[in-house]
């Protein structure tokens, strides 16, 4: 009898067996595993020797798909050709170089380039060019887990165990092009557990920031002239270097707590890590990117909402992923790490002890000013935060 779809959903194999066979007539079945996988497999006979022949994993292969490359396979041996053997000719002829990882690769590259810094778009080069070559051989649709996690272990067995996630990262990247782009049907590296895969990474020192000059330019070139990424990922890392809030508190902000009139940002004592109200002056740069972020994201509550639901903030963590994306590691920079930059240079310029401080929504004072004054040195800060806006601008220029 043959099987219908809705059957082939229920199929499940009984935990005292290894797979059973659900056979849906003339040579077709399925193979349904104990860890639920299920394969949809052909068996026939040429030249007088009983032969298998995979047809791909259900529900990636449908029913009626599965029928069809089975009669394909039956009308291959009326003519005396073994389609095992059809296969492997094919696969040959269809491993044009169009099809190789590397050509994709390549072609992704040179698509996303422009929106990043020569040193990163060298460097994502060098990634693929050299730590992946031992996947540059292959169709990408021949690539699976296996190849991916093999890779992942050969650049651990390198000693650059920090490399791991970056590059998966790209793999990843790479694959979602290929599945735009209809050249391939699966990803692979999407939700691989690297942590499972490779040792643990060496734990780093937790908001690693960048404090020398000439290396903050270079950053902020590449966070302000590179576009790739969504849009609120994008703009939040714009605003971060320039307003000293921790990552949460720039995700949580909402429109109510900008008061473009005042070029202030106010937020609320439960907002902020130590339930005290904390004001942050708006450079005119910081005012000018609020007020186009508005048109774009004025319809939620959040300045940067999530993309799924907008009245929640955008995920955790989409900053410092961007961070890696444009390739500063952990141990570089994160997005935490950026009120440690703005401290340390800031006090190598000059300013106010204290001032900093205050802006950094650190303790400052004594506790009765603490208490009353929440506007404590917000002249000195409102000049401050301008020169620092206009410091990395011209950063960005040198």
């Amino acid at each position: 009898m043959n099987l219908t779809a809705l059957e082939i959903k229920s199929f499940s194999c009984p935990k005292n067996k290894k797979q059973i066979k659900k056979f849906d007539g003339n040579g077709l079945f399925l193979l349904v595993k104990n860890n639920g996988s299920k394969l949809w497999r052909m068996r026939f006979k040429f030249s007088g020797k009983h032969q298998e022949m995979a047809l791909g994993k259900y529900p990636t292969v449908s029913l009626s798909e599965a029928r069809k490359l089975a009669e394909q396979a039956r009308i291959l041996l009326i003519q005396g050709i073994n389609p095992l053997d059809e296969r492997r000719e094919r696969k040959k002829k269809n491993l044009s170089t169009d099809r190789l990882f590397i050509t994709i690769a390549r072609k992704w590259w040179e698509q996303q380039k422009n929106s990043w810094s020569e040193d990163h778009a060298a460097r994502v080069k060098r990634w693929l060019m050299n730590d992946a070559k031992m996947l540059h051989k292959f169709h990408i649709d021949e690539i699976d887990t296996g190849h991916v996690t093999e890779l992942m272990l050969s650049i651990e067995a390198t000693g650059a165990l920090k490399k791991a996630p970056v590059i998966l990262s790209v793999i990843n990247r790479i694959f979602g092009y290929a599945l735009a782009h209809r050249l391939t049907r699966t990803n692979p590296a999407q939700g691989l557990p690297l942590r499972d895969i490779i040792k643990p990474l060496p734990k780093v020192r937790s908001h690693s920031a960048i404090v020398k000059p000439a290396e903050l330019a270079r950053l902020i070139q590449d966070i302000d002239s590179t576009q790739s990424g969504s849009f609120c990922t994008v703009e939040a890392l714009k605003l971060i270097p320039r307003v000293f809030l921790r990552p949460t508190e720039i995700r949580k902000l909402k429109w109510e707590y900008v008061d473009f009139e005042e070029k202030l940002i106010r937020i609320p004592a439960e907002e902020m890590k130590r339930d005290r109200e904390h004001l942050v002056p708006l450079a005119k740069q910081v005012l000018e990117q609020l007020k186009y972020i508005q048109k774009i994201t004025g319809y939620s509550c959040y300045v940067f909402p999530s993309q799924r639901n907008s009245n929640k903030p955008m995920s955790k963590n989409v900053m410092s992923n961007r961070l890696r994306d444009l390739g500063y590691s952990a141990d570089v920079m994160t997005a935490h790490g950026f009120r440690s930059t703005a401290s340390t240079i800031l006090h190598e310029q000059g300013w106010n002890h204290d001032v900093i401080e205050a802006q950094l929504a650190h303790l400052t004072g004594t506790a009765t000013s603490r208490a009353y004054n929440r506007s404590i040195y917000l002249s000195e800060r409102k000049k401050m935060m301008q020169e620092w806006a206009d410091y990395l601008d011209f950063l960005k220029q040198d």
